[in-house]
């Protein structure tokens, strides 16, 4: 809790320092053929993107209570997820060339089912065998609120003598707090049980999960005219942390993840901030809550193609 506390307070210090912002300063200075990787004082980015994930490796769920077993739920092998679509929406308000705030939203959409022929332990009771089994009204989100700065101007009259291709990068470093409100289902918590059973099978990660503290850094380069290569990463890393409530004891709630995408983009002056780009994004991600009453995990990693915008007004 120390270390999203910090995380908060830095953020918010960097908000409050980073430019002066009177109520007449908030529009935007952005002039109609500005380059793509130098925003203006003022500039807002809105960026949409869809991404197409395609599941690799170890993907798990499991729930305990108390000492009753749990099966590792393949979310392929048992639910039939062989993807997932990512649509997401971030938004950036520039207080001058250098310093950014961010909010960003996401989705996790799940397809797929299976005919399952074997029984599954899951949250104190027995899923029984021989039905079709789906993640059917999963709710799944993550909200996110940033700092980002960027780095150029520090480098950028040094750049001499360094070879061709380190020269000409946009480099921006990020830093904040996502929240995941994910209340995970199956057959929307209703599948048929091997016997008569006081719960659902559901698990509501969002109710002991706590703000993360998450680190980025982004790169942009001109590949060719109109053309602009991107690269972006960020993740977050917490273990163990209080999650302030109990179930059989204190409930510990540990977070890791990872993503990276990368782009190119197309812009041109003429179409007025407007900017599309494809690419390749990597998603891993793992949720764990444990105390000696209940254990939940999640572990996801996938891969897979996305399409998008960035819009700068």
């Amino acid at each position: 809790m120390r270390l999203a506390q910090l995380a908060t307070a830095l953020v918010l210090t960097a908000l409050l320092t980073s430019a002066n912002c009177f109520a007449s300063d908030f529009l935007s200075l952005r002039e109609p053929g500005s380059d793509l990787l130098t925003p203006a004082p003022h500039q807002i980015d809105i960026e949409a993107d869809d991404t197409y994930q395609f599941l690799v490796g170890a993907n798990t769920l499991r729930r305990r209570i108390n000492s009753f077993p749990d099966s590792a739920i393949s979310l392929q092998n048992d639910l039939g997820v062989s993807q997932m679509q990512l649509p997401e929406v971030l938004l950036s308000y520039w207080f001058d060339d250098v310093n950014a705030a961010q909010s960003q939203f996401r989705y996790f959409g799940l397809y797929g089912s299976k005919f399952e022929t074997q029984p599954l332990a899951f949250g104190g009771t027995i899923i029984s065998p021989n039905q079709k089994l789906n993640p059917g009204g999963d709710r799944w989100y993550t909200f996110g609120g940033y700092y980002e700065r960027r780095l150029t101007p520090l480098y950028q009259d040094r750049e001499q003598g360094l070879p061709a291709l380190l020269q000409g990068w946009d480099t921006r470093a990020k830093i904040g707090l996502e929240f995941t409100y994910n209340d995970f289902r199956i057959n929307d918590g209703s599948p048929k049980f091997s016997q008569v059973s006081p719960f659902e099978a559901r698990v509501r990660f969002h109710e002991k999960g706590l703000p993360i503290p998450v680190i980025g850094l982004e790169e942009r380069r001109w590949l060719a005219p109109n053309f602009a290569f991107e690269v972006t990463a960020q993740g977050y890393w917490a273990n163990k942390w209080d999650s302030g409530r109990s179930e059989g004891g204190t409930v510990y709630d540990s977070q890791s993840g990872f993503e990276t995408h990368w782009r190119v983009v197309y812009s041109n002056r003429d179409w007025r901030g407007f900017a599309p780009f494809a690419g390749v994004s990597y998603y891993y991600s793992k949720y764990t809550q444990t105390s000696s009453g209940v254990g939940n995990l999640l572990r996801v990693q996938m891969i897979g193609p996305e399409l998008g915008f960035n819009w700068s007004i």
